[in-house]
């Protein structure tokens, strides 16, 4: 017998995961302790999931959050390389995609 997890349960497996990876790296000496990565180990694999369970269970809300947080994790990530302002213009013009497929009923909004 398979037991679904709801969201919320979900959400804190992923991030009592990442958190835990990021605890042996950081603490093992892999890589130096960064707080902008540690909220990039933190928000990525979280955004992650929530596009996964936005793409399975179709709630375009959900899409919108994950996006939110894939690019806070991608802007500290690559804080020194990209400016975050072109983070930030990359996640509007991705949201405004995913409005107009919410808005058209491609995608059932919630």
């Amino acid at each position: 017998m398979s037991k679904v997890f709801s969201y919320n349960v979900g959400a804190v497996i992923v991030l009592m995961l990442s958190l835990g990876v990021a605890a042996i790296v950081f603490g093992g000496g892999f890589l130096v302790f960064n707080p902008f990565t540690l909220i990039a180990w933190l928000s990525g694999p979280f955004g992650g999931y929530t596009l996964i369970y936005a793409a399975v269970s179709r709630e375009a809300n959900r899409y919108f959050w994950g996006l939110i947080y894939l690019a806070i994790a991608a802007a500290s990530l690559f804080y020194d390389v990209v400016n975050p302002i072109v983070v930030l213009g990359a996640l509007l013009i991705v949201l405004a995609i995913i409005g107009s497929l919410a808005y058209t009923n491609v995608i059932k909004l919630r």
